[in-house]
């Protein structure tokens, strides 16, 4: 599956960060990770750290894939409100899943500090604005301001005056916090090279993972390297690969659903002097946009469901999403799109992640972060595979079982 087309912004943005990567393997070790996006290195991370011997497997190069792509507007919120969520699942299990969204945000700023070449223009806390720019849509923002209030979180619902403050225009805001703007193409080559130098992780690349099968209670991992099949034994394995998962483990992620989505990358813009926001707009179809670091909008939207990138579909979308987000603004930008590119993702039909213990054998463990919180979804499934590779409950993570 391919995963985006166009002139992607972060790969060709992004100081070199050396990595030490084999095309072969060089040790035994006790666990694999399989795939090295954000899902696979926090993992890879997390559990090298952790004192584990652990091997990263990629079949492309690394970071490739949507990590190179993803916007990196972080936010603890998911594209339905924990309200909604409340309807859906309960107002018990919607508030667990919005602390974990939270909890991993902040275990994410935690990590930034501990990872080789810290830049601040790499990755920055930030507030969020959650506009309704339909009148419509007011209510629903104050509703869901109110009850994330009920449940302690530092929030402020915003009226049309205050949030031309900060130079938009909405009927309605919900301000909401600490977030994070992030160069996600950095930081996975961050948290790879520090696992690499202070906890020995080995990463190879150009291998294909086929399946595993379970004989004699061993894991016997079929794997493809430089056109020869290969068997290696592992004692667990990290499934990390995205929206396209190998065939062993699709029929328990028969929910998900791939959508493609529009990103757009400005000329630099003025400094106007009101707070960096990373600023969402609650509509059908909707826009979002942030500033990158070197003061560009990078913008994105327009999802629609679709399993292809066509030739055609780049710069599709460049002067709707410039519109979008001047929209937004009470003084607008004078902007044109610099770097364009469109990109596919997964959402599930519940707008839950998947990520647990595969059903068939309890030695491996698969994270499908889909929905438009990957990153913040992928640091869960990351602290969900350490809490089971070291024997402990995974019971408050039930909502995300596979195979719902």
């Amino acid at each position: 599956m391919k995963l985006h087309k166009g002139n992607l912004f972060w790969p060709a943005n992004t100081e070199n960060i050396s990595l030490e990567i084999h095309n072969n393997f060089q040790t035994d070790t006790d666990v694999l990770v399989v795939g090295s996006g954000m899902s696979g290195a926090l993992s890879a991370y997390e559990l090298s750290k952790a004192g584990y011997k652990v091997t990263m497997i990629e079949e492309n190069r690394i970071a490739s894939g949507s990590s190179s792509a993803n916007t990196g507007l972080i936010q603890y919120m998911s594209d339905q409100g924990v309200k909604k969520f409340a309807e859906q699942i309960g107002k018990e299990a919607a508030i667990r899943f919005y602390n974990q969204s939270k909890e991993a945000v902040n275990d994410l700023i935690a990590i930034n500090e501990e990872l080789i070449s810290d830049k601040e223009d790499d990755f920055k806390t930030e507030n969020s604005l959650i506009l309704a720019t339909e009148m419509k849509k007011a209510s629903d923002v104050q509703e869901e301001t109110k009850m994330q209030k009920e449940i302690g979180y530092d929030v402020k619902y915003l009226n049309y005056d205050q949030i031309a403050d900060y130079n938009l225009k909405a009927y309605g805001g919900l301000l909401c916090g600490p977030d994070i703007n992030l160069n996600p193409y950095a930081f996975v080559l961050r948290l790879l090279k520090t696992a690499v130098e202070n906890y020995n992780l080995e990463i190879v690349e150009g291998v294909k993972f086929i399946k595993c099968e379970k004989i004699n209670d061993e894991n016997i991992v079929s794997l493809e390297i430089g056109g020869q099949k290969i068997n290696k034994s592992y004692k667990k394995i990290v499934i990390a690969t995205g929206y396209n998962p190998p065939n062993q483990f699709k029929k328990n992620l028969e929910n998900v659903e791939i959508y493609k989505t529009y990103v757009s990358v400005t000329n630099k813009v003025e400094d106007k002097g009101y707070e960096d926001l990373l600023v969402w707009e609650v509509k059908d179809a909707y826009t979002y946009f942030k500033k990158t670091f070197d003061n560009r909008l990078m913008i994105g939207g327009f999802d629609e469901k679709s399993d292809t990138i066509k030739d055609k579909d780049v710069g599709k979308r460049d002067k709707d999403l410039e519109k979008g987000a001047n929209s937004m603004l009470v003084e607008k930008y004078n902007i044109e799109t610099n770097y364009s590119y469109t990109a596919l993702f997964g959402i599930s039909k519940d707008n839950l992640p998947y990520m647990g213990i595969d059903p068939e054998n309890d030695d491996i463990f698969v994270i499908c972060g889909v929905g438009g919180n990957g990153t913040v979804y992928s640091k869960i499934g990351a602290t969900m595979a350490t809490k089971w590779i070291k024997g402990e409950s995974l019971e408050e993570y039930e909502t995300y079982r596979l195979g719902r």
